[in-house]
This record gives C-alpha cells, sequence and structure tokens, in this order.
C-alpha cells in the first residue's frame, strides 16, 4: 500500500511541477519535450501507445497557439469521458453532461472565433481531439513491463540548451506515467478514477493559485461548469447503482 500511496502524491507532485514548467514556456515547448517520454513508451509497441502517440503530438502542435490556461482546462474533459462511457447507464444523466460540455466548449470557441479570447476556434476543437485519443489509449492500455530508458538521455541536451523547463515538462511526463502504472498494477487500481478527476483539477488549480498566471474569466466559468457537472453526474450515477435494501 505505502508504494501505491507514494506513487499517487509523486504524480500530484508532478503534475505541479510539469504545469509550472509548462507555463514558464508560455506554451512554447520543443516536440522533443513530448517526444522524450513517447519514445520512452514505443519499443513496447501496441495500438494502445501508438494511439497514445498521436494523442500526445496533436496535443502539441496545438500548443503554441492556445492560451496556457485553455490547454490546461481542456483535459478535464478526459475523466467526463470515463462518465459518460462508464458501466452505469443512464442516457438522461449523458445526454444532460454531454449537452453542457457541448454548450460550454462551443461557447469558448465562439469567443475565439470572435476575437474576444486568446487562440483558435479550430486548435481547440483539436485539443478536445487530442484528449479524445488519450482517453482511448488509457482506456485499452496494458501495463508496459520493460521501458527503454535512454530516451530520458535526451533530456541532457534541452537542459545544457537553456530549455530546462522543457526538460522538467518531459521528465514530469514521464514520471507521471510510471506513477500510474505502478497504481495500476498495485491492487489499489480501483484508485485510478479517481486519479483522473484529481489530476486535472491539481493542474488547473495550479495556474488559479499562481500568482505569475491569469486565467480569463470565460475558461474560469467554463471548466468549473464542465468540472461541477460531471462530478455531480458522476455521483448521481454511483447513487443510482447502490443496490436497494
Amino acid at each position: 500500500m505505502l508504494l501505491a500511496v507514494l506513487s499517487i502524491l509523486l504524480s500530484f507532485v508532478l503534475v505541479v511541477i510539469g504545469v509550472m514548467a509548462f507555463g514558464i514556456s508560455g506554451g512554447d515547448l520543443p516536440l522533443l519535450a513530448l517526444a522524450i517520454p513517447m519514445l520512452w513508451l514505443i519499443p513496447q509497441g501496441g495500438v494502445a501507445t501508438w494511439i497514445l502517440l498521436a494523442g500526445i503530438s496533436l496535443f502539441g502542435l496545438t500548443l503554441g497557439t492556445q492560451p496556457l490556461s485553455l490547454s490546461i482546462a481542456v483535459w478535464t474533459l478526459f475523466p467526463l469521458l470515463m462518465v459518460i462511457f462508464s458501466r452505469r447507464k443512464s442516457i438522461h444523466l449523458i445526454i444532460f453532461i454531454i449537452s453542457v460540455v457541448v454548450a460550454m466548449e462551443a461557447g469558448i470557441m465562439a469567443l475565439q472565433y470572435e476575437g474576444k479570447l486568446a487562440g483558435s476556434a479550430y486548435s481547440t476543437l483539436l485539443q478536445i481531439c487530442s484528449v479524445v485519443l488519450v482517453w482511448i489509449a488509457a482506456r485499452s492500455w496494458k501495463p508496459v513491463n520493460r521501458n527503454a530508458w535512454w530516451p530520458l538521455v535526451l533530456v541532457i541536451p534541452l537542459w545544457i540548451g537553456g530549455l530546462q523547463h522543457a526538460a522538467l515538462v518531459a521528465l514530469s511526463i514521464t514520471g507521471l506515467i510510471v506513477c500510474l502504472q505502478s497504481v495500476g498494477r498495485s491492487k489499489y487500481s480501483d484508485w485510478l478514477p479517481m486519479m483522473s478527476w484529481l489530476l486535472p483539477v491539481i493542474g488547473f488549480s495550479t495556474l488559479i493559485v499562481s500568482p505569475k498566471f491569469e486565467v480569463p474569466t470565460s475558461i474560469m466559468v467554463s471548466w468549473l461548469m464542465i468540472l461541477l457537472i460531471g462530478w455531480v453526474t458522476d455521483f448521481m450515477m454511483q447513487v443510482d447503482d447502490e443496490p436497494i435494501d
């Protein structure tokens, strides 16, 4: 149990470090920073790995055109996908949550299209697609037993080249994957759904509480609405799923 708890706590710390480093970069990350954790996984092969690679690559291509807060906030959709496609079927609740999410995301893209919010509506759509791809990969993921550690050597040229923030992002993502796999292989793998909620919340909250970053009100409201609706829907599904004595 100790190893699982340490892995969970470390994953929280890595998310904070990764978001802070990402924030310092201003969203301008070299693709190598995202390629390092992917190269670390690829030797194991598997369809899920390649889907994950596609999702992360697509996300990376949009970073330079999107507000930092929006790029972090979009990951709140990950646990919502788990709720929508969970085994606890409730068509009315699912329609409700999809309606709210579509309305919030459409509102953000409309503001971008009108020039009232930085970024591109097209990039927002691509980021949503990237989160969906990562969720698909996670849903069919099998823990990797042997990883090729040589890609981590590529962190050195990033650090020497003055891109310490990019190196920290690469190490944070790789470490996060290690922690999640450690929990997934343990008997406490049922904690992973809880972590899927907490990790995006911790990431976005890091931006909110840090005085170094500014979060537009429209993005904060959209994120908060999507998060609350997701939590409420998940709770209601769990209540409906409980046996009646």
